[in-house]
């Protein structure tokens, strides 16, 4: 299987790494040049859980007319205001039997995906893992959590199966659901309760458990998505808080995506997170005012760094 991996980030560099050790032919992309040749030059590096070093030779390209395959699987993890473009840059190395997984966070990236490629076309996925990117070629696995692969309605078919079957074989606890918008769901109440904190404040995943504030704060955030999300028709468990909380100690090194992105005075996916609750909120009539001022604060701070960019 020719598998190429559409957003070599350090999400996007850890599966990558856990899927070359299959039979699967792995191909990286990324328009991050520097992270990229590091890459080729001396191999990726992942700082393991244990403390152990791992480097893996895997092909990595940054200009899209260099992708040497024709892709069986496209695994999509750009951010996810970047999606449209990016799946529309790689079409010239897939097929009509090509499928695209989405694994990226926040909720309308799978829709996205189909305007250009078909429904039929697309897999659904969600990751409790965490990574974070230390340098041009360098990540740092920052959690274990679990996957779940499936596709867009309900149902779990042969192709979900077979993609399953491939990460278990790579060392990624995957399972099939049957129904992944409720799990996506569950999983934007995670990015909801931690991203645009960790951001705003730079802290790691692990300082929210760990301090009273932080603590309230993230829960204040995960109580109205959820009074969002059970609007709209979706069965939040009630210990949601507590799970969130909880992913935030599985993960107590990792540095979220969204810190990661502010760090390096980047665009970030607000809009699809807590922006996403804000939106909805807005539509049903709920008022979300910790979300509010979490994505006002956000893009805050965005327009004064790429302003001054």
């Amino acid at each position: 299987m020719n598998i190429l991996m559409l957003g070599a980030g350090a999400m996007g560099s850890l599966l990558g790494a856990r899927l070359s050790r299959t039979s699967a032919r792995i191909v990286l992309f990324s328009t991050n040049q520097k992270h990229i040749e590091a890459i080729g030059r001396n191999s990726l590096t992942v700082e393991e859980l244990d403390g152990s070093v791992s480097r893996f030779t895997i092909e990595s390209y940054h200009h899209a007319h260099d992708i040497p395959i024709k892709a069986d699987l496209v695994i999509v993890m750009v951010k996810s205001y970047a999606t449209r473009k990016a799946v529309s840059g790689v079409l010239q190395c897939c097929g009509d039997s090509t499928v695209f997984l989405t694994l990226q966070n926040g909720i309308g990236n799978w829709e996205q995906i189909a305007e250009r490629v078909g429904e039929k076309s697309v897999l659904l996925g969600s990751t409790a893992q965490g990574a974070t990117l230390v340098d041009a070629g360098v990540i740092r696995h920052g959690g274990n959590g679990p996957t779940y692969i499936g596709e867009p309605r309900q149902g779990v078919s042969r192709r979900v199966r077979n993609v399953v079957d491939l990460f278990n074989e790579a060392g990624i606890k995957t399972e099939p659901s049957g129904r992944m918008e409720q799990l996506i769901w569950e999983k934007l109440h995670v990015n909801v309760g931690i991203n645009a904190i960790t951001a705003l404040t730079g802290i790691r995943n692990g300082f929210i458990p760990e301090t009273e504030a932080a603590a309230a704060l993230c829960k204040a955030a995960v109580v109205e998505a959820m009074d969002v999300a059970g609007r709209k028709g979706f069965s939040i468990p009630g210990d949601m808080v507590d799970r969130v909380l909880g992913i935030a100690r599985a993960t107590a090194i990792n540095r979220s995506s969204m810190g990661q992105d502010v760090d390096r005075k980047k665009r970030t996916e607000i809009d699809a997170i807590n922006g996403a609750i804000v939106r909805a909120g807005d539509e049903l009539g709920i008022p979300v005012p910790v979300n509010r001022t979490l994505t006002l604060l956000i893009k805050t701070l965005e327009a004064h760094y790429l302003k001054a960019q």
